[in-house]
């Protein structure tokens, strides 16, 4: 704390009450001089304070987790007077990375500007209102600060990583609407949709002979999906799940596994909805084509742990409303006793079950009931248990059972 500029302002009250009670000259000479001390450094903080202006921008393009942005700012000063002591305080890092950036101390000549950027690399998915830069005018002496905020109406939307699936297969034992990138229910042999070289792991029952012969080079045919082909992904975010949810990693892995699923149906041609809550709000996305992906991600980004409905009254009435032999895709953080009979009900319904269970187990955040997760396996349900540090594509792209 700055003791010195309480003496002159002790002085001054002590000069104040003396020339009410006493008076004199030379008394108010002096009480005049101190008025002038304090009132002229004021003064001049208000006038910077008033004529200071700045702009913030921020990329507007489409930004994904680990992308490196540079967020630039300015600071003008539009008066008469030299700004003598400026700091300069951002918050640009703390909201994107957690750390915060170092204050910035400087002078600004008349009508002089500064201008500054920083380079963030953006660690987290998610929505931010962001764009703001506090500023604080103090005078030559220290007397007075006075403190602007100088922001940007720009808000960053930061999309999830999305990690590209090459197969996510369901148990063999499964059969049409499953998700199971060779399973050939999925798709209608009337209509072919592209030819395309042969590639490894293609079934050579799908060369096209006359073309291959024609080409000097193996030519496959990829059908259309069948139109019954449907995904429906219901992501669990009840908020009691989420409390102890550290650097929200749950938040952040349930995130990258629902984009994940959602990317490789979409570039499977293959019709996927997505359903959360957000608060008492429900968010429901759907799309069947790879430029369909966008409202996905958006909606994504800005996912939280927040879901204020019981996730089973949630989704227990929007299970008749489901397409029979359509593939029902859980996401939670949770697998008990309840959540473990709400598989057993969709595939008495001729639904096809299928759980992401996402834990940390480091922080014991998220639970599996281990019996129920095989009493699932032993009815043919998968479960598929990612833990924070998973590694999502070799967990998804792996065989079941």
């Amino acid at each position: 704390m700055n003791k010195r500029k309480y003496v002159p302002l002790l002085a001054f009250i002590t000069l104040f009450l003396f020339v009410l009670l006493v008076g004199g000259t030379m008394p108010y000479f002096l009480f005049y001089i101190l008025l002038l001390i304090y009132a002229v450094p004021f003064i001049h903080c208000l006038i910077n304070f008033i004529f200071l202006q700045g702009t913030v921008e921020i990329p507007k393009d489409s930004l994904y987790t680990g992308d490196t942005i540079e967020v630039k700012y300015r600071v003008i000063n539009n008066s008469i007077f030299p700004i003598t002591y400026l700091e300069i305080e951002n918050d640009f890092s703390k909201k994107l990375t957690g750390i915060s950036s170092p204050k910035i101390t400087l002078s600004i000549e008349k009508k002089g500007f500064y201008q500054g950027s920083e380079t963030i690399v953006l660690r987290r998915r998610g929505f931010y209102q962001m764009g703001e830069i506090t500023v604080t005018i103090k005078d030559a002496f220290g007397f007075f600060s006075i403190k602007k905020k100088i922001s940007s109406t720009t808000s960053l939307l930061v999309f999830p990583e999305v990690i590209d699936l090459s197969t996510f297969k369901t148990s063999a034992s499964q059969q049409t609407g499953e998700l199971l990138i060779w399973d050939s229910s999925f798709q209608d042999k009337s209509g072919i949709n592209t030819l395309r070289e042969y590639q490894e792991g293609d079934s050579i029952k799908s060369i096209h002979w006359k073309l291959t012969a024609r080409k000097n080079t193996p030519i496959v045919k990829e059908y259309e999906n069948r139109g019954d082909t449907q995904v429906n992904i219901f992501v669990d975010n009840d908020y009691r799940l989420f409390k102890n949810d550290v650097d929200n990693r749950v938040e952040d892995k349930i995130v990258d596994v629902t984009t994940s699923v959602v990317s490789y149906c979409l570039n499977q041609n293959i019709e996927v909805t997505l359903e959360t809550l957000s608060h008492n709000e429900h968010i429901k996305i759907q799309g069947r084509r790879k430029h369909d992906f966008k409202p996905f991600l958006e909606a994504l980004a800005k996912f939280r742990g927040n879901g204020n409905m019981d996730f089973l009254s949630f989704i227990s009435p929007k299970i008749e409303t489901m397409n029979r032999g359509a593939t029902v895709v859980i996401v939670t953080p949770n697998l008990d006793k309840a959540i473990g009979s709400l598989g057993i009900n969709l595939r008495m319904k001729n639904l096809y079950p299928l759980f992401i269970v996402v834990t940390d187990n480091e922080n014991e955040t998220g639970h599996i009931d281990s019996l129920i997760e095989k009493r699932l396996k032993s009815e043919g349900i998968p479960v598929y248990w990612l833990d924070y540090k998973t590694n999502i594509r070799e967990a998804l792209e792996g065989y079941y059972g």
